[in-house]
């Protein structure tokens, strides 16, 4: 099993060495509303830079809201050459606030892979949605979660605050 970082016997720790040694933490403080677009946009809270040549898991717990006919879509900006597949656990593309409990995805996508997920109906009623990889890295890069409505609406579609992105690097 890899750890990160390697730490050889005699080696001095210094601020630098021991701060890498602690996941990043990104969430949002305020709620960011989009409305009438389906064009993927990064998130301006859950972002961050990845170095070359690392490996890092990351865990993102979604808190959004949308009516049924706007809904809830994301995807990840990774670094260029960026391999691995993000899990995407929630509620179905096709679940309302009546059906969230029995209509559930559990899927594995590419980064960029377009994923839809169901809603409580409402504009500001959350849901949970957990997006989860471990992200290879080549180049170094930004790491972003991508959102939008699924259907173009009006009525703003909601990632809400307390929605917290966590990066850890493990090699």
């Amino acid at each position: 099993m890899s750890r990160y970082p390697t730490i050889a016997s005699g080696r001095r720790m210094s601020a630098g060495v021991y701060q890498s040694m602690l996941p990043q933490e990104k969430w949002k403080t305020a709620h960011e509303d989009r409305s009438a677009t389906t064009t993927f946009a990064d998130d301006t809270d859950l972002t961050t830079e990845l170095e070359a040549n690392a490996v890092y898991h990351v865990i993102m717990y979604l808190h959004y809201a949308a009516i049924s006919t706007a809904g809830f879509k994301t995807a990840w900006t990774v670094p260029s050459g960026a391999t691995g597949n993000r899990s995407a656990q929630g509620a179905g593309s096709a679940a309302t606030d009546a059906t969230a409990a029995t209509t559930s995805r559990f899927g594995v996508h590419a980064f960029t892979t377009s994923v839809s997920y169901g809603t409580r109906n409402s504009a500001s009623n959350q849901c949970l949605a957990q997006e989860e990889a471990i992200v290879t890295t080549t180049s170094a890069g930004t790491l972003a979660v991508q959102w939008a409505q699924t259907t173009s609406d009006a009525t703003a579609t909601r990632l809400g605050a307390g929605s917290i992105m966590i990066v850890r690097r493990i090699a």
